[in-house]
C-alpha cells in the first residue's frame, strides 16, 4: 500500500512540474502585441523573445546530464524549478534588459527540467515509457494551454498589467517546487541502477540523430504557430481575446492527442506520425492561404497533429538509448540540437512576415519543413520498432 502511494506522490509531483514547463513561454504570444507596444518592438524582435527560451532549451539540454550525474536527478529537477520560479516572478518587473535576461534563465530551467522528464520516466517505468510519456506530455501541453489562454484575462483582471499577468506565473511554479521537495526523498528507484554504457555516445549513433532531427523539425512545427497563431488573427481584426482563445483551442486539442497516441503507437508508431503530420500540414497551409474559411477547425487539426507528434518523439527519445542511465545523454543530445532547430520557427515566421507584410508566406513555408520532418519521423520510428 505505501509503495503504491509513493507511486501515486511520484508521478503527481513529476505531473506538477511538468505542467509548470510551458507557461513562462506560452503566456507570451497573447500579450505580445502589448509587449511590443510598451518597448517599440518590431515582429522580428518580439519573436527573438518568444525563440529565447526555446534556443536556452537547445543549448542547455545536455547539462542536465552533466549536473544529474553530479547531484542526483531529483535535486537537479528541484534546482531547475526553483529557478524557474524565481526567474517568472522578476522578468517582467524592469526594463527589456531584466525581461530578456530572465526570459534565458527561465529557458535555461525548462531545458533542465525537460530533459530529466525521459530520463526519470524510463527508470521508474521502464516497461510503460509510451503511456507515461504520454501523461507527462499531457501535461506539458496543458501548461500550455493553461498558459496561452490564462494570460490575456489575467492581464485584463489586473488592470490591463502584462507585466502583473506574467510574473503571476511564479505561483503555480513556487508550488510545483514545494510539493517535489517534499515527495522526493520518498520517491528512491525501485529497481538497481544500470550503470550508464561507457562507450556509447548519442552523437555517434545515427539512428540517435533521426530521433534527434525528428524531435527537431516536430518542435518546430509547434513552436512556429504558438508564437505567430494569434498575431495571425489579431493583425486580420480579431480581438486580442478572441486571438486567445484560438490559441487556447490549439493547445486544448494537443492534449487528448499527446495522450491518446503513445496508447495507439505501442507496437508501431510511424502510422500515428504519419497521420500526424499530414494534418499539421494541411493545416499550415490552410492558416496561410485561407485562414478565416474554418479557424477554429483549422487550429484544432494543428494542434491534433503537433500534439501527437510531440507525444511520440519524446516517447522515441525515450527509448533511444541502451540504458536507462544513458537517457540524459540521448534527450540531452535531441534537446540540444532539436530546439536549436525549433528555434529558428518563430524567429523565422516573424523575418518573413516584416519581409513579406503578411503571414501568408511564412506559413507556406513551414510546409516543405513539415514534409522533411515526415521524412524523419518515419526514420525515428523504424529505428524504435526494430529495437523493441
Amino acid at each position: 500500500m505505501r509503495g503504491r502511494f509513493t507511486t501515486v506522490a511520484w508521478l503527481a509531483a513529476v505531473l506538477l512540474a511538468a505542467v509548470n514547463l510551458r507557461p513562462a513561454i506560452a503566456s507570451v504570444p497573447p500579450i505580445i502585441d502589448a509587449v511590443r507596444g510598451t518597448f517599440g518592438l518590431s515582429a522580428s524582435a518580439a519573436g527573438v523573445l518568444t525563440a529565447v527560451p526555446v534556443v536556452c532549451m537547445g543549448l542547455f539540454a545536455p547539462a542536465a546530464a552533466w549536473a544529474a550525474a553530479r547531484w542526483g536527478t531529483s535535486r537537479t529537477m528541484a534546482l531547475a524549478l526553483a529557478l524557474l520560479t524565481v526567474a517568472t516572478a522578476v522578468r517582467p518587473l524592469a526594463g527589456i534588459g531584466l525581461l530578456y535576461t530572465a526570459t534565458v534563465l527561465v529557458g535555461v530551467a525548462i531545458a533542465v527540467g525537460g530533459a530529466l522528464m525521459p530520463a526519470l520516466v524510463r527508470d521508474r517505468f521502464p516497461d510503460r515509457v509510451g503511456p507515461i510519456t504520454g501523461l507527462y506530455t499531457t501535461a506539458l501541453i496543458s501548461g500550455a494551454l493553461i498558459g496561452s489562454g490564462g494570460t490575456e484575462p489575467l492581464r485584463a483582471a489586473l488592470g490591463g498589467s502584462w507585466q502583473a499577468a506574467l510574473a503571476l506565473w511564479a505561483v503555480p511554479a513556487a508550488l510545483a517546487l514545494v510539493v517535489w521537495l517534499v515527495v522526493r526523498p520518498a520517491a528512491a528507484p525501485r529497481r538497481p541502477v544500470v550503470a550508464a554504457s561507457g562507450g556509447w555516445s548519442p552523437w555517434r549513433d545515427r539512428d540517435a540523430w533521426m530521433v534527434t532531427l525528428y524531435m527537431g523539425g516536430q518542435s518546430l512545427l509547434y513552436y512556429a504557430p504558438l508564437a505567430w497563431l494569434a498575431a495571425r488573427y489579431t493583425e486580420l481584426g480579431w480581438s486580442a481575446a478572441r486571438a486567445g482563445g484560438l490559441l487556447a483551442l490549439f493547445s486544448a486539442t494537443q492534449v487528448v492527442a499527446a495522450l491518446v497516441a503513445p496508447a495507439l503507437a505501442r507496437r508501431d508508431p510511424r502510422p500515428a506520425i504519419v497521420v500526424g503530420l499530414l494534418l499539421a500540414i494541411g493545416c499550415l497551409a490552410l492558416i496561410g492561404v485561407s485562414p478565416l474559411s474554418a479557424p477554429a477547425l483549422w487550429a484544432g487539426l494543428l494542434g491534433i497533429g503537433v500534439g501527437a507528434n510531440f507525444s511520440l518523439a519524446l516517447t522515441v527519445v525515450g527509448q533511444i538509448a541502451p540504458t536507462p542511465a544513458d537517457t540524459p545523454r540521448a534527450s540531452g543530445m535531441a534537446f540540444f540540437v532539436g530546439y536549436l532547430l525549433a528555434s529558428l520557427g518563430p524567429v523565422a515566421v516573424g523575418f518573413l512576415h516584416d519581409l513579406t507584410g503578411g503571414f501568408r508566406v511564412p506559413y507556406l513555408v513551414l510546409v516543405p519543413v513539415g514534409l522533411a520532418t515526415l521524412a524523419a519521423g518515419l526514420a525515428a520510428g523504424g529505428v524504435v520498432n526494430a529495437r523493441r
